[in-house]
């Protein structure tokens, strides 16, 4: 995108922070509830039960709910190969954050495009080279092929 095209810095930020607004403490107890439902055993007294939703809360307290839901959904794909298993607090928190990589990053290259760094790749012409002179930088690093008897 050419520097004159780039959005405001203002634009920017208000986007960004909106994407960055933390989860609504209700619904992300709701979403962990439905994440754990498949594993919840029957015998966990109800006091053990608001425990563990305390926990949930605390770990995921400063991701946002778009973050929070493409992590679940993620823990429950094909691509998680620990998808059998009862994820913890940290599993998730740790996956919100790499769905997150992405804010803070695009936000830096706006701004370092901004200020007129130019990220296009630019290909070089390449000499190629000669079989000849190909053989003879292998023979100069060590490398000689085996010859087939015949």
């Amino acid at each position: 995108m050419p520097q004159d095209q780039l959005p405001a810095k203002a634009d920017v930020e208000r986007v960004s922070g909106k994407l960055m607004v933390p989860v609504e403490p209700v619904w992300c107890l709701a979403r962990v509830a439905a994440l754990l439902s498949p594993y919840y055993e029957k015998e966990t007294p109800q006091a053990v039960r608001e425990m563990e939703a305390e926990d949930w809360r605390e770990a995921l307290a400063e991701f946002p709910r778009w973050a929070i839901e493409r992590a679940v959904r993620w823990w429950k794909s094909a691509d998680n190969p620990d998808r059998r298993k009862r994820p913890l607090e940290g599993d998730i928190a740790a996956r919100c954050r790499v769905e997150m990589n992405g804010v803070p990053s695009a936000v830096q290259m706006l701004e370092l495009r901004r200020n007129g760094r130019d990220f296009t790749k630019k290909e070089e012409p390449r000499e190629r080279i000669s079989p000849e002179s190909a053989a003879e930088l292998l023979r100069e690093a060590g490398f000689a092929p085996r010859q087939m008897p015949t």
